[in-house]
């Protein structure tokens, strides 16, 4: 089974493929986070976990639901995060992760897609982007190749001076910084609700036909990137940028 959490496309794209690639199914971990169903699993074998890094370590969404959900012991994990620089920590994290819930940990790699999280920077140009993910599909090419053989992908050391800083400014982040408060619907917002439908979290709602943010958000981007009429900003840092539609939407261009 492939598992995936994906908030503009990027991680469920490679997931897709990666299952296509290895004879397997792909699973949206929010199919069952969202109705909040603890699912437990009985079938032995591979795993395999992609998702976004955030803040150099795989995002929450997905460890979270690791802890939650409920594992065969022995299954053998492998972890793959999309990212436009690195992947960070996950290695380690991801290690951890196995130990705990009694996984034999396969190795974690990373796959370059491109830049999304628009908060604080700026997504190439389409031209850009298309060769950022041709150059991905390469990449899940020789991934998958190792999975489907059933080498590891690759077994990182992470020192313990960066492990500890980045894991701090990680849970510094986390808390202080990925609220929503600074999101906004501007009058170019025509009530679609499509923001209400991709947010893989739930967390958004139309009040008075305008989107009204909870508490609950792991700046996946997702609501102001798939925006059909480029409507939603996170306060100042957003205006004019490009926003980024997805590896799918990108393609077809």
């Amino acid at each position: 089974m492939v598992f995936y959490f994906s908030g503009t496309g990027n991680s469920r794209f490679v997931a897709r493929n990666i299952a296509r690639a290895i004879g397997q199914e792909t699973a949206d971990i929010t199919s069952y986070t969202k109705n909040m169903e603890r699912p437990s699993f009985t079938e032995t074998g591979i795993y395999v976990f992609v998702c976004p890094s955030y803040m150099s370590a795989p995002a929450r969404a997905m460890t979270d639901f690791i802890e939650w959900a409920g594992f065969p012991s022995g299954i053998r994990a492998y972890f793959i995060v999309t990212c436009a620089a690195s992947m960070g920590i996950t290695p380690r994290v991801a290690s951890e992760l196995c130990e705990k819930k009694g996984m034999e940990y396969m190795g974690a790699a990373q796959i370059e897609m491109p830049q999304n999280y628009i908060a604080l920077f700026t997504t190439k140009q389409v031209e850009e982007n298309i060769d950022i993910i041709e150059k991905a599909a390469t990449e899940i090419e020789r991934i998958s190749g190792l999975i489907k053989d059933g080498k590891t992908i690759g077994t990182k050391k992470i020192g313990a001076v960066e492990y500890s800083v980045t894991k701090w400014v990680r849970d510094v982040y986390y808390k202080d910084f990925m609220k929503t408060t600074k999101f906004k619907a501007t009058d170019k917002c025509i009530a679609c609700g499509k923001c209400v439908s991709v947010c893989p979290l739930s967390n958004i709602t139309l009040k008075d036909k305008k989107p009204s943010w909870g508490k609950k958000c792991t700046h996946c981007m997702a609501c102001i990137n798939q925006c059909p009429v480029d409507a939603i900003e996170y306060g100042k840092g957003t205006a004019g940028k490009p926003r980024y539609k997805g590896p799918d939407s990108a393609l077809k261009q």
